[in-house]
């Protein structure tokens, strides 16, 4: 969903941001309906709650080892943190590297708390079996630099132009996935993008709202 300054203005769009919050609120509520059902998926008791305080520091601790281990080609760790296509995407890009180079990834700072923008759910054709999706807003300041091996006793030598501190604003998907009344672990599913007022509400401003459960 759009935020801040991608979202219409109040003042000079005032019925399409009307538009904008309408579709905000049955999103919600269709979020909450949907995750209400997920709790009764499963007969075994207790029943799964959906924890939604505790996927903001779930997402952040995931996201550090996420990157952590992609810059260290660590592919066991990431195997048991990422779903499929994200582990296959992973692997390819660390296949590529050059065997004298090696990365250096660093969180300097989340420089706001992590987000909770939106919470998906889809039943699978399997009794009590289901998949969660949440997406969390990250916001921090890291750096990524590329070291070349300087060769036997030498140090490593930092490739120019990498290594400086940035800011980073990325959306996190994270799933779980319930499999015949079995909850399994988080999973990172990738990112997203962020939508802007055209894709939700079509562009000549006049889409209806609407959407699907």
């Amino acid at each position: 969903m759009p935020t801040g300054r991608r979202k219409p203005s109040i003042f000079s769009e005032p019925r399409r941001r009307l538009q904008l919050e309408l579709y905000r609120a049955r999103q919600r509520f269709i979020e909450l309906k949907m995750g209400w059902s997920y709790r009764y998926l499963s007969k075994k008791k207790p029943r799964p709650k959906m924890g939604l305080r505790r996927i903001a520091p779930t997402a952040q601790a995931l996201y550090r080892q996420m990157y952590t281990a992609f810059a260290d080609g660590d592919i066991t760790t990431l195997s048991t943190i990422c779903t499929e296509g994200l582990l296959a995407s992973f692997k390819s890009r660390i296949a590529a590297r050059p065997r004298n180079e090696r990365l250096r990834w660093t969180l300097h700072k989340f420089s706001r708390g992590p987000k909770f923008v939106s919470h998906r759910v889809a039943v699978l054709p399997f009794k009590g079996s289901a998949i969660r999706q949440v997406v969390v807003r990250m916001r921090s300041r890291q750096s990524l630099a590329r070291m070349v091996s300087g060769g036997p006793g030498r140090p490593d030598a930092l490739v120019e132009g990498t290594g400086e501190e940035k800011p980073v604003s990325e959306y996190l998907v994270l799933q779980r996935r319930m499999w015949k009344e079995e909850e399994e672990p988080w999973m990172i599913w990738g990112t997203t993008e962020e939508t802007n007022p055209d894709t939700v509400l079509g562009a000549d401003g006049t889409a209806q709202v609407t959407a699907k459960a």
